[in-house]
């Protein structure tokens, strides 16, 4: 272990236990993982039969039954709990969007979300995975949304409080996988795909650079060839804006797997992954169970070892901070210690600096009293290049002018940006198609184009995105 690894573990170090529960279509799987310091061990796991999702208030019930029986059998008093949803349950979506959203992201997804999620906005918890192609103008981001009915989160948040386990993250069965996969080989930074059995299903989860890219949901239980994933993969890369040149390396958790040498060259069984990281019973790598893997990624992010970013559930729907702060909070107070003993090493120090250097600066007095003098006669030349320029807002006031003369009544703007001779402006229009040829009208504006296609308001009126350069 380097010294970066190093410290990146003893910033993680801590007293926590943590509870996992992967909600499956059929049945739901319990993890219970401990932290004590640097040491991670999974002390206790199982898995319980669920009513199918067809009869809600049964399935609900034998959830909380379940977990309470988990609780009790163990005796189990998690510090932080995290529930995992099945792929099943998701709705996964990608936009393309251009590099200047990066700074309001947020509150551009939340006015694109309901263009692509088949439900109101309103009706749904969503978190996103963002990458980003370069910047500049020709920057674009792509981002993975992914969306949970706000109504399926409830029922099983309700049915664990009933069981007295209240969940601080709901997170997904991708991500949980990617915080198992980070926590067992140190890393998540090179693109790798897993394979995972997902009820009678499959899920074929992608990441890259610590994050999730894609994730499918394989109906049938079927396993592709190793050439068909490539394929699959390497185009969920090139969407991202990540080249690969070599195979992806894939790893395997399915029922009938057998071996990662079935699947062909670089891949591998993902439960062999824990061996040697994992401090974990016999049971779980001579009868691998694929449903307890999501599960015990679910329970490292809830002792501080996640590393996929994505969580469902709202900041005002969180618990507050939990037990497990008592190393955190002795390495601060130790950190204080030494800095209030180095500070007074260093305020000693200054002083013995400044008396030495006290005769050299009289000395360059002289030599700094005329560099001020300069900075006065370059203050006066700006002062007067600002009056020379300060006709550039009274040009603004003329294009603003020219743009309410010209569009219709029914027309209103959100956005005026002017920059390098180009102006762009979005708003919403009744018959936002005739705009370009009113504004191409003017002596004062050309080449007036769209940015975008138009869109439906929720007034029934048309939002557009028009660009146009400036006559000089």
């Amino acid at each position: 272990m380097n010294l970066t690894t190093f410290a990146q573990r003893i910033r993680r170090a801590d007293f926590l236990d943590g509870l996992g529960i992967y909600v499956e279509p059929e049945q739901v799987s319990l993890a219970h993982v401990s932290k004590r310091l640097l040491r991670v061990a999974l002390r206790h796991e199982r898995s319980y039969p669920l009513a199918p999702a067809s009869r809600r208030p049964e399935r609900a019930h034998t959830l909380t039954q379940a977990v309470s029986a988990f609780i009790h059998e163990f005796k189990i008093a998690p510090g932080g709990v995290h529930l995992c949803l099945a792929r099943q349950e998701l709705l996964l979506n990608r936009l393309v969007l251009p590099a200047a959203a990066r700074e309001n992201l947020r509150q551009v997804l939340e006015y694109e979300i309901e263009r692509v999620i088949p439900l109101p906005r309103n009706e749904v918890f969503w978190d996103y995975q963002v990458r980003e192609s370069g910047g500049g103008e020709a920057g674009r981001l792509a981002v993975l949304i992914v969306s949970v009915p706000r109504r399926v989160v409830t029922e099983y948040v309700d049915a664990l409080e009933a069981a007295g386990a209240r969940p601080k993250a709901v997170v997904i069965a991708a991500a949980a996988l990617g915080d198992y996969a980070a926590f067992c080989r140190g890393t998540l930074e090179a693109p790798l795909a897993m394979v995972v059995q997902s009820g009678v299903d499959l899920e074929v989860a992608l990441f890259a650079e610590r994050q999730l890219v894609a994730s499918h949901a394989l109906r049938g239980g079927v396993v592709p060839s190793p050439g068909e994933l490539q394929q699959i993969v390497r185009r969920d890369l090139a969407e991202v804006f990540h080249p690969s040149q070599v195979a992806v390396e894939m790893l395997y958790a399915t029922a009938a797997n057998g071996g990662g040498s079935e699947h062909g060259e670089g891949s591998g069984e993902l439960i062999a992954l824990a061996s040697g990281r994992l401090d974990a019973p016999l049971e779980f790598f001579s009868r691998p169970e694929p449903g307890l893997l999501p599960a015990v990624g679910a329970a490292l992010g809830a002792v501080r070892e996640s590393v996929v970013d994505v969580n469902l559930l709202p900041e005002e729907h969180r618990p507050g901070l939990q037990e497990g702060l008592f190393v955190p909070i002795v390495l601060l107070v130790a950190a204080l210690v030494l800095a209030l003993v180095y500070g007074g090493a260093v305020i000693v120090r200054d002083e013995m600096t400044r008396r030495t250097l006290a005769p050299e600066v009289e000395t360059l007095e002289p030599q700094v009293a005329a560099v001020k003098k300069q900075e006065a006669e370059a203050r006066a030349l700006q002062a007067r290049i600002d009056t020379l320029t300060a006709d550039q807002s009274r040009r603004m006031i003329m294009f603003l002018k020219e743009l309410t003369d010209r569009l219709p009544t029914d027309a209103y703007l959100t956005t005026f940006r002017y920059r390098n001779t180009r102006l762009e402006i979005e708003g919403f229009a009744n018959r936002a198609s005739e705009l370009i040829q009113v504004l191409e009208n003017s002596s004062m504006f050309r080449n007036v184009q769209f940015t975008s296609p138009t869109t439906a308001g929720q007034a029934g009126e048309e939002r557009f995105s028009i660009v146009m350069e400036i006559e000089e």
